[in-house]
């Protein structure tokens, strides 16, 4: 093929099948992120309130057990958000990035 030809179809390329996704895991993941947090905030002030007010250690230790669920998911959905954004990042390098060919 011609060499102008295939420099935009290469573009499209790396646009298609690594920014689109990169941006899309991204916001998907970050999505998940911010109600994992607000749910890692409700356990948590509901953790504190246990461990004001009751003697009971299976309570406490279930309410730390909750809270540390939405520790565990937060994690997650940040190191998946994470990876969208290094695959963005990547096809973005690859757009911008001039290989004249002789």
């Amino acid at each position: 093929m011609n060499q102008r030809v295939m420099k935009p179809m290469r573009q499209w390329l790396l646009f298609f099948l690594l920014v689109v996704p990169g941006v899309a895991c991204f916001v998907f993941c970050m999505v998940y992120a911010l109600q994992d947090w607000a749910a890692l905030q409700r356990a948590y002030t509901q953790f504190q309130c246990v461990a004001g007010s009751s003697r009971d250690m299976s309570v406490l230790f279930i309410a730390e057990a909750k809270q540390n669920i939405h520790r565990v998911n937060l994690f997650a959905d940040v190191v998946w958000a994470l990876l969208g954004a290094v695959i963005a990042a990547i096809g973005i390098h690859g757009l911008c990035v001039n290989n004249p060919r002789p």
